[in-house]
């Protein structure tokens, strides 16, 4: 478990830099070292608060920020072989809608809530076919057993 903070992290563009990579990577190298395998969760938590704010900036730095940890996570799996990397959200937050007001020309704006949106799944590795299509949030448990036994 690693707590980083004692409230929030900062903004990503307030100088959190790449921590969550850096964590990412960090995590990875300690646990691949169980032969038992391992389980490892990483939440770009503040995707929800850039959303909530109604700031599509933020929202997107912070997307950004958890790509690059889902890089570091893949760039693993594909070295290991043996690594299923599942991406998914608890909910949407933010509702961003486009407007498209010409051929040429968009807007966007946020609600700022939390959304009945369906939120996608992408995975990768042994087992990566069990995580597609639409299913409830609670199903991950028994797919994730389901590979385990």
């Amino acid at each position: 478990l690693g707590l980083l903070a004692n409230d929030m992290m900062p903004k990503i563009s307030e100088g959190r830099g790449d921590m969550l990579s850096r964590a990412t990577e960090k995590a990875l190298s300690v646990l691949k070292t169980n032969e038992k395998g391992f389980f490892l969760m990483i939440e770009g938590s503040q995707i929800d608060k850039g959303g909530e704010a109604r700031d599509i900036g933020y929202t997107i730095n912070e997307m950004i920020d958890f790509d690059n940890a889902i890089k570091v996570a893949k760039d693993f799996a594909e070295l290991d072989g043996n690594t299923l990397i599942v991406v998914t959200a608890d909910h949407e937050t933010g509702g961003l809608i486009i407007h498209g007001n010409s051929q040429f020309y968009y807007t966007a704006t946020v609600n700022g809530a939390h959304t009945g949106v369906p939120v996608p799944v992408f995975s990768y590795g042994p087992g990566a076919d069990k995580f597609t299509g639409y299913f409830d949030n609670t199903d991950f448990k028994n797919k994730f057993m389901g590979l385990l036994f």
